[in-house]
Order: structure tokens, then sequence, then C-alpha cells
């Protein structure tokens, strides 16, 4: 069953030594699919992803956010875990590196926390570390 929630996304990079911190509230869906929650909502002007879904899959101890549109990726989280993805914008395309250094997850029917803090690093470039406090309501 899908319900409408507000989806808070609240993001610290750090790079080169400078911090930028992005928060963005939306409305969205959050329901439950077999043994995993899922977040769906459209990014905004905003995220400088106008035009693009997208959807957060909550498991036990992982999280995956799929964007489709103007940005595609597939990116996907675990603690002590890298990942490989292809990162699409508008601008270009880039083959980044994830690495989860850690990951808590609260998630039930009536809602979601997840803190996630993980290195992004394109290939050729200093990586980037970054911070994600995702809460649903």
């Amino acid at each position: 069953m899908e319900n409408k929630r507000l989806i808070s996304v609240k993001t610290k990079q750090i790079i080169d030594g400078q911090e930028e911190t992005i928060e963005l509230i939306s409305e969205g869906i959050y329901y439950k699919d077999e043994d995993v929650y899922i977040a769906e909502y459209d990014e905004s002007e905003l995220s400088g992803m106008e035009g693009t879904r997208t959807t957060i899959v909550i498991d036990d101890d992982s999280l995956n956010i799929i964007r489709r549109g103007t940005t595609v990726s597939d990116l996907k989280f675990k603690k002590g875990e890298s990942h490989t993805a292809f990162y699409s914008t508008p601008y270009g395309a880039l083959e980044i590196t994830v690495s989860t250094n850690k990951i808590d997850i609260e998630a039930d029917d009536n809602g979601a926390k997840v803190e996630l803090e993980y290195k992004m690093q394109a290939t050729g470039l200093e990586p980037i570390v970054n911070e994600l406090k995702l809460n649903i309501k």
C-alpha cells in the first residue's frame, strides 16, 4: 500500500576541505514491497536534477538510490563494501566508486531514518566525503 510522506534528504559533502550542506524536502510515496521499504519522489530544480525520479530501496543493512530521468544512476550502499556505478547527467557521464563507511537504518511501516557516511570517487579525481541523512515521515 502506497502512502504519501514527507521525504527529507540532507547531504553534506567535503570537497577540497570545503563543506557544503544541502537539505531538500519533497512529498513522495513510501511503501513496503516484500522485504524492503521503498520511497519515491521527484527531484526539484533545487537539487539540480529536475526531471529525475528518485527511488530509494531500504533493506535491513543496505540502501540503493536509483535515479531515472535527466540524471541516471544506481548507487548501492552497504557497510564495508565498495560499488562501481555509472552516473549520467546532462553534462556527461562518470564512472564512480562508492565506498560505504557507516550505515544506520531504522525502517518500519510508519517511516524511516537512515544515516549514511561514504566516499565517492570518479576516475582520476580526488574522493569526496559524504554524509546523508534521510528522514521519511
